[in-house]
């Protein structure tokens, strides 16, 4: 289950006044860097201050827009607070910045790095705040979602113990089921009458705001129908719980075919031709720009090193299972002795197959930046689930339910599974499982700026490094 959406009311006790706070921390901190700092680069921003002060209450408000406020929730965690923070500070400045000099010719760098900074800072310390406060208030039972559950099942249990014991539902209040079936209940949970009781329940006045449902409809039609009316005029929301036993637990989405609705058991963001036009100009720009840059002297010192370390090839090129399970070859700086063992074999921590200057490529993924001709050929991205040697892709699409799947994108130059501990060598099947459920989580849950927290989020495991690098 997600985490609930935000009621109407909740964007209006919550939302709204920390974007209020938010919007006057731009403009206070723009206002005291400006005067206090007097950078001289600030001068024109100074001047031409009420026009200024307009584009920055439009560029923040384009920042929410793209990066709207959220501080609690399923999977929300206090370093996405500050993380969002910062793209939203990132945002609006850049906005800024570039609407202040196509129309005043004036860029003040270290006047947006001094704000910047700033901003972030006190901004993601005010919605730490409020986010602390938020659930304080909820741990004592102010505030509270007030839930029904009718009918039973396995899903109908599931969202009770989520309710009553997942530290991210804070916010709501499990008051029990209604059902035909005692038994099928989890022990603990409180049955509050039959069937037949919710409605005279409803209609009796008890607080209840949202109402979660798993009587099956085709079996049951009037009884559904008439709850839905009830929920409806009493102005709670209904949900549905859908019976999945013995289906793949997946994120649904729901579409119509004429007057016909289906059900598509995933979300593919990356289907949309928009989305996967900027994932593939995104992959263009970078890589070529890294190639033309970067990439020939950092050919040249490796080709060195290699040639020295061992006779052979620069560049190792292998068959790879890549978009839609079709092989591509892939490159990677030459790492280890030429061997038999090199397409069947993956590489361990240990290997005496590797060379001394081979485990320095490694340990730093200098080894992986071929692939970035991969990728501006278009036979990579440069965020994906990695690809696969092929032995590797006809064994565990044997052994791992759904492992075909994380082929339905382009293989990456790194991915969420990578920067999540799934990197590396994966000599157990349960290991190759849960890199497979990462990399299907970034499949469903793609956006734009899920690729730039993972590309930083991988700059930053380089220069930490990592102990599964080898």
């Amino acid at each position: 289950m997600n985490a609930k959406t935000f009621s109407s009311k909740e964007f209006w006790l919550y939302s709204v006044p920390v974007m209020v706070v938010d919007l006057l921390i731009h403009l206070l901190l723009f206002e005291w860097i400006g005067s206090i700092f007097r950078f001289e680069d600030s001068a024109d921003l100074v001047l031409v201050r009420p026009r200024t002060l307009y584009f920055l209450v439009v560029s923040f408000g384009i920042a929410m827009l793209l990066f709207p406020v959220r501080l609690y929730g399923r999977g929300v965690h206090r370093r996405d607070v500050v993380s969002r923070a910062f793209l939203q500070c990132l945002t609006t400045l850049v906005i800024l910045a570039l609407t202040v000099d196509v129309m005043f010719s004036s860029f003040a760098g270290k006047f947006y790095l001094q704000q910047g900074i700033a901003a972030t800072a006190v901004i993601s310390l005010w919605h730490l705040l409020v986010r602390r406060l938020i659930l304080v208030v909820r741990r004592h039972g102010r505030n509270k979602v007030h839930v029904l559950i009718v009918g039973e099942g396995e899903n109908a249990s599931a969202l009770w113990q989520e309710l009553s014991y997942g530290v991210d539902f804070l916010d709501y209040k499990p008051l029990g089921f209604f059902s035909d079936i005692p038994q099928a209940l989890p022990p603990e949970a409180e049955r509050l009458g039959g069937l037949d009781g919710v409605i005279p329940y409803i209609e009796e006045g008890n607080k209840v705001h949202e109402l979660y449902c798993s009587v099956n409809p085709a079996l049951q039609p009037e009884f559904v129908n008439a709850l839905i009316r009830e929920c409806e005029n009493r102005f709670i929301a209904f949900y549905y719980l859908p019976s999945m036993d013995g289906y793949v637990k997946r994120k649904l989405s729901f579409s119509d075919l004429g007057p016909v609705t289906v059900v598509r058991l995933r979300e593919e963001p990356l289907a949309a031709p928009l989305n996967s036009f900027l994932k593939r100009f995104f992959d263009i720009v970078l890589s070529g720009l890294f190639l033309i840059t970067l990439y020939p002297p950092i050919w040249l010192l490796v080709a060195i090193g290699t040639t020295i370390s061992s006779p052979g090839p620069i560049l190792f090129r292998q068959l790879r299972t890549g978009y839609k399970a079709k092989p591509f070859t892939m490159l990677k700086f030459r790492s280890m002795r030429p061997n038999r063992d090199a397409d069947v074999l993956q590489a361990t921590k240990d290997d005496p197959r590797k060379t001394r200057f081979g485990n320095f490529l490694r340990r730093t993924s200098i080894d992986e930046l071929p692939q970035l001709i991969n990728v501006f050929k278009g036979e990579m991205s440069l965020i994906g689930p990695r690809p696969h040697m092929i032995l590797h892709t006809e064994t565990y699409s044997k052994l791992v339910d759904e492992y075909l799947v994380r082929h339905m994108v382009r293989p990456g130059l790194t991915g969420w599974a990578q920067v999540n501990g799934c990197r590396g060598e994966t000599e157990t099947v349960d290991k190759m499982a849960r890199r497979v459920e990462k990399d299907i989580w970034y499949i469903e849950h793609w956006s734009f700026w899920l690729d730039i927290k993972i590309l930083l989020m991988t700059v930053a495991q380089v220069f930490k490094g990592d102990q599964q690098a080898y």
